[in-house]
């Protein structure tokens, strides 16, 4: 019985079954599933009532002329139509890939959410025939578990191979919403402020303390977060001061939802480095955004 019991939990329909189900819901009626399918009427009602026998349940009301769905059937069929639906989006997806016209991205979580998202959509219209894939990273370590054909990753130069472009040199400096900028005048108004902070990167309130000549800061009332897009949410929200770099603030400025309170930048050692898959597989529409990409950060220059 243990047996009989762990197969059942591990028991998947085979997909004609479940296709023969499908279209018969769709049409309650056999004779028409099987037009749709190209298969016999018999073949379908088979098909269904294997379905059925495996599952334990009835799934349809078999009337004189046609069937309606038992509350058993009404309850399975969003399931399964969803898995169709799940594997149709899937191939269509494979096939555009297959065809060349997928191009993958796997960009630095950060850069996506403050610089990406915002101007993506101009390299879509620009190049209709390419069917982007974009999936990000929080950590480098994360890159290396996917194989994309573009890669932007944060950190210093010396650690990305050959043939990595820079897309800019970052500035670093305190950055905050407009009303707490408002009563900070000078670093010296720092002190008693809460403080953002980031684990995890090199580029700290400290880094930029120890380069900017800034003498006598106390910031006792310090935070710590793992992402910038942690930090730079809260500093949106008029809830403290934080570290950022030029491209993550570029746009907030633009909008006035950021501001730097006092001209106090440092030269930053990390950047965002494009690296782009030139294997034997490499994607021709690479080159389309590398030339896009550098281009939109060279205007802004």
């Amino acid at each position: 019985m243990q047996m009989l019991s762990e197969k059942r939990k591990e028991f998947m329909p085979p997909l004609h079954w479940l296709r023969a189900f499908s279209a018969s819901a769709r049409h309650l009626s056999f004779t028409d599933a099987a037009q749709e399918l190209l298969i016999t009427q018999s073949a379908v009602s088979k098909q269904v009532r294997l379905l059925e026998q495996a599952l334990g349940q009835q799934l349809f009301i078999r009337r004189h002329r046609g069937l309606n769905l038992t509350e058993a059937g009404r309850n399975y069929l969003p399931i399964v139509d969803r898995a169709f639906n799940t594997l149709e989006q899937g191939t269509r997806s494979f096939l555009g890939y297959s065809a060349g016209r997928n191009l993958h991205l796997k960009v630095n979580y950060s850069f996506a959410s403050f610089w990406l998202m915002d101007c993506l959509d101009e390299f879509m219209d620009a190049h209709p025939d390419v069917q982007l894939t974009v999936s990000t990273a929080l950590w480098e370590r994360e890159f290396l578990e996917t194989s994309a054909d573009i890669e932007i990753h944060y950190g210093r130069e010396e650690t990305f191979r050959d043939g990595a472009i820079r897309l800019r040199q970052e500035m670093l400096m305190p950055v905050c919403a407009p009303e707490v900028a408002a009563r900070l005048n000078t670093p010296d108004d720092l002190n008693g402020e809460r403080i953002l902070d980031l684990t995890g990167i090199s580029e700290t309130w400290d880094f930029w303390i120890a380069n900017s000549g800034v003498k006598g800061l106390d910031l006792n009332n310090r935070h710590y977060f793992s992402t910038y897009v942690l930090a730079l949410k809260m500093a949106q929200a008029g809830k403290g001061v934080t570290m950022a770099h030029t491209t993550l603030v570029e746009r907030a400025f633009e909008r006035g939802d950021l501001v730097a309170p006092f001209d106090c930048k440092v030269v930053g050692r990390d950047g965002y480095f494009l690296i782009r898959n030139k294997g034997e597989t490499a994607n021709p529409h690479a080159a389309q955004f590398v030339d896009w990409i550098q281009a939109k950060f060279n205007a802004g220059r």
